[in-house]
C-alpha cells in the first residue's frame, strides 16, 4: 500500500478521504484492496491507518508462524477475484497448504465424522497460510491498487455524526509515531516543517465513511458509543508449529474435555499449525514453560490419545468399536439405495446433487477413523503463543458515517477457525454495499447505504457464531451419559452423507 507522503499532512485543514480504514489486519487490508479494484469503486480514496510497519517479504526457509489461518474456499475466491489478485501472491510465496479431507473425533467417547473434499467436487476444503503472509500479499495488492496507508499510527479521536446528515463527514485524529530512536516521522503535524527526528506527529483525516477494523478491543467502536454483548470462556488458545512424520494434506481436530486441539498442514505438508484450546495453566505450560521436544510429545499424545490424554472411557468404548460395527452396517445397507435416494436427500438437507463429485466417495456412508500422523518437534527458529478466548457481538454494527467489520463487530471460538473468515466475509459484504450506494447514487456513508451490509453481515455470522458456542458447550462436558450420545450423533452424521455433505459446505463458506 502507498504510504502517505509528508506533505500530506501539512495542509492547515483536515485532508479528506472516501473511505477511512482504521486497522490495518486482514479484513481491513482486504475491503481497502476490494473497493479499489472494483470498477464501480475504484475512483475513491481509500487510507487505511495501520499500527505497525508493512511485513516482510517472506522467504521458502523462513520459520513457520505460530499465527496461521485457514481460509475456506470463498475467502480464498474473494482474496483471488477480488483483492487485486492478492492471492497470487499467496501462492507465489510457496507457504501456503490446502487440505483435503478433514477429520474431527470425541476424545472421550471416540466418535468421529470425516470430511472429504471429492464429496463436493472440490479441489480442497480449505487451505492453511500464515497471517503475516496474507497480511504481505494484501498489502502488496493494495500498493499496485493505489490504496493509501498510513504507518505506526492510531486513531486517538472519532468524531461522527449523530443523524444521517448529509454532507457532514466523520473526522479521525491520527497520530503517527516515528520508526524509533534516530528515525523519521513517515507524517507531519499539520503546519510542520517534516523530516527530522519526532517522537510522534499529528493529523486531522475528514471521512464520509469510516470503517472500524481494529480489533476485539476496538477503540473506534467504543468511541462511537457503540456496546457489545457476550462471554468469556475462560480459556486460553495455544498457538505453535510441529513437525509430523509424513507430508498430510488433512485437517485434524480432537474435541479434548478442556477444549479441542486441532493439527492444520502447511507448508510442505510436513510442518504442521497448532491451535490447543485449554486451561489457562495448562496454556501457560505448553505456550511458555515446555520445550520444543515436550510441546511436541504433548500434541502427539492429545491426538493419539496416550499418556495425560487418554480418555477415562477408552477401554470401555475402544474407539467405540460399536459405533464401527454400526456405520459398516450403515454402509452395507444404504449403499444400494445412495444412487436412487441421492437428490431426494440431498433436497432434504439443501445440498444440491453435484455432477462434479466423486461418486465413490459420495457412496462411502462411513468413512472410517483414521489415525494422525506422528507429532515431531519443528526444529530451532518456532515460536509458540496463547491468547485468551470470548465470544462477542457489536449491539449494532453501524451509525452514520460509521461500520463495523471483523475482530471490531464480532469475535468468535477458534474452534472452527472460522474468526477471520468472517472477517473476510464482512469486507466482502461492506464493499458490496458500498458498490451499489454508488450505483444508486447514494452517500457511501448514509445508513441507507449501510444497512443492507449490517443486516448481512448478521445473517451470515449469527448462525455460525451460535454453532461453534454451541459445540464448545457440547464437547466441555465429559460425563459417561454425554460422551455416548454425543459420539452417537458423530456417527450419525459420519454415516448419513448428505448431512456430512451439508456440515463440509457450509464450513468452506457456503452458506
Amino acid at each position: 500500500m502507498r504510504a502517505i507522503q509528508r506533505g500530506v499532512a501539512t495542509r492547515a485543514r483536515a485532508d479528506v478521504a472516501d473511505v477511512l480504514v482504521v486497522g490495518g489486519g486482514v479484513a481491513g487490508a482486504a475491503l481497502a484492496c476490494a473497493l479499489r479494484a472494483r470498477d464501480a469503486t475504484k475512483d475513491l480514496r481509500v487510507v487505511v491507518v495501520d499500527g505497525g510497519d508493512a511485513n516482510p517479504a517472506p522467504k521458502r526457509d523462513d520459520a513457520i508462524d505460530a499465527r496461521c489461518v485457514a481460509l475456506t474456499p470463498r475467502s480464498r475466491a474473494f482474496l483471488a477475484h477480488e483483492c487485486g489478485g492478492a492471492w497470487d501472491e499467496i501462492e507465489r510465496a510457496g507457504r501456503a497448504r490446502a487440505f483435503d479431507a478433514m477429520q474431527a473425533w470425541d476424545g472421550v467417547g471416540g466418535g468421529h465424522a470425516t470430511y472429504d473434499a471429492r464429496e463436493l467436487g472440490a479441489a480442497s476444503l480449505g487451505t492453511v497460510a500464515e497471517n503475516r503472509v496474507v497480511l504481505w500479499a494484501l498489502e502488496r495488492a493494495g500498493e499496485r491498487l493505489g490504496v493509501e496507508r498510513v504507518a505506526r499510527a492510531r486513531v486517538t479521536a472519532t468524531k461522527t455524526p449523530e443523524e444521517d446528515a448529509s454532507g457532514t463527514p466523520a473526522r479521525a485524529t491520527v497520530v503517527v509515531e516515528d520508526a524509533g530512536k534516530g528515525g523519521k516521522a513517515t507524517t507531519t503535524r499539520e503546519g510542520g516543517a517534516g523530516g527530522g527526528e519526532a517522537s510522534e506527529r499529528t493529523m486531522e483525516i475528514d471521512a464520509r465513511l469510516i470503517v472500524a477494523a481494529d480489533g476485539p478491543k476496538s477503540a473506534t467502536r467504543t468511541a462511537a458509543g457503540i456496546k457489545v454483548g457476550g462471554w468469556g470462556y475462560g480459556q486460553r488458545a495455544v498457538v505453535g508449529t510441529v513437525r509430523t512424520d509424513r507430508a498430510h494434506s488433512t485437517a485434524w481436530q480432537r474435541f479434548l474435555p478442556t477444549g479441542p486441539i486441532a493439527l492444520l498442514p502447511i507448508g510442505d505438508g510436513t510442518y504442521s499449525n497448532v491451535v490447543w484450546t485449554t486451561t489457562p495453566s495448562e496454556a501457560k505450560r505448553l505456550a511458555e514453560d515446555a520445550s520444543d521436544a515436550e510441546f511436541a510429545q504433548a500434541v502427539h499424545d492429545a491426538l493419539q490419545g496416550q499418556g495425560a490424554y487418554k480418555s477415562q472411557y477408552q477401554e470401555d468404548f475402544n474407539r467405540f468399536a460399536t459405533l464401527r460395527f454400526v456405520e459398516d452396517v450403515a454402509n452395507q445397507v444404504f449403499k444400494p439405495l445412495a444412487r436412487a435416494a441421492r437428490t431426494t436427500m440431498s433436497k432434504v438437507v439443501g445440498v444440491p446433487a453435484i455432477e462434479g463429485a466423486d461418486e465413490a466417495a459420495r457412496l462411502d456412508f462411513a468413512p472410517p477413523f483414521r489415525y494422525p500422523p506422528d507429532v515431531l518437534p519443528a526444529g530451532e527458529g518456532t515460536k509458540r503463543g496463547s491468547f485468551p478466548l470470548s465470544t462477542h457481538h457489536a449491539t449494532r454494527l453501524i451509525k452514520p458515517r460509521l461500520a463495523l467489520i471483523g475482530d471490531a463487530a464480532h469475535v468468535v471460538h477458534p474452534l472452527g477457525g472460522q474468526g477471520l473468515n468472517l472477517g473476510l466475509r464482512d469486507a466482502e459484504l461492506l464493499a458490496n454495499a458500498i458498490a451499489d450506494a454508488r450505483a444508486l447514487g447514494q452517500d457511501i456513508g448514509s445508513v441507507n447505504a449501510l444497512n443492507p451490509y449490517a443486516r448481512a453481515s448478521v445473517a451470515a455470522n449469527a448462525p455460525m457464531m451460535a454453532a461453534l458456542d454451541g459445540l464448545q458447550k457440547l464437547f466441555a462436558n465429559d460425563t459417561y451419559p454425554v460422551a455416548l450420545a454425543r459420539s452417537l450423533g458423530l456417527a450419525a452424521v459420519n454415516a448419513t452423507g448428505p448431512v456430512r455433505r451439508k456440515i463440509a459446505w457450509y464450513a468452506m463458506g457456503g452458506a
